[in-house]
């Protein structure tokens, strides 16, 4: 699998303006797609533990509140383009979602940008998920916070992030952020209700 999925990474690459690589949202996107149906396949072998570690993030985790099971990761992983996260969804889970907060962009000056929606002049740093049989990939928080989802079909829950550099993303040396957007806002979160 892994030979694979460093196929999948470098097809579609681009060189930017200073001669770097990365790749557009839409690779991104397809990249995680191709990753996840690979996942989907290992996960049929029977060696789905080996597939996916669960994700680095601060505190992620479920409890219950009468019949109702409320999941939450603060501090989601920011500094990869998507992370599996130990939280299982059912087929016919009705989930809601919520999210929030700030995160470390990386770069020059105030540089800290909103997890949903972001103020920033190139399309990027959107917080986005995966809710399985709702969405055909990773989708952007902003479309999806506010709303409840009946699943179609159960699997884990992927969260990801959009830039075009993660090395120096992550939660330090808070600022105001960009244009003031994260001024007296915590760190990033995601809080899903599910019933």
């Amino acid at each position: 699998m892994a030979a694979t999925l460093v196929a999948i990474g470098v097809h579609g690459a681009r060189r930017g303006p200073r001669g770097e690589t990365g790749m557009g949202i839409g690779t991104l996107r397809r990249t995680f797609a191709a990753a996840l149906f690979a996942a989907a396949l290992v996960a049929a072998s029977g060696t789905a533990a080996s597939a996916a570690a669960p994700s680095p993030s601060l505190v992620e985790g479920c409890f219950f509140s009468g019949s109702t099971r409320i999941c939450n990761v603060n501090e989601p992983v920011v500094n990869e383009p998507s992370s599996v996260y130990n939280i299982q969804f059912n087929a016919g889970d009705r989930v809601t979602v919520n999210a929030g907060g700030c995160v470390q962009t990386g770069g020059r000056g105030k540089t800290w940008k909103r997890y949903v929606d972001p103020s920033s002049s190139n399309g990027l740093y959107h917080g986005t998920m995966f809710l399985p049989g709702v969405t055909s990939g990773l989708t952007e928080l902003r479309f999806l916070v506010g709303n409840t989802y009946t699943l179609t079909a159960g699997g884990s829950l992927f969260l990801g992030y959009e830039d075009d550099n993660y090395t120096d993303n992550g939660y330090y040396s808070h600022d105001d952020g960009t244009n003031d957007q994260c001024k007296n806002v915590g760190n990033a979160f995601l809080s899903l209700t599910i019933n």
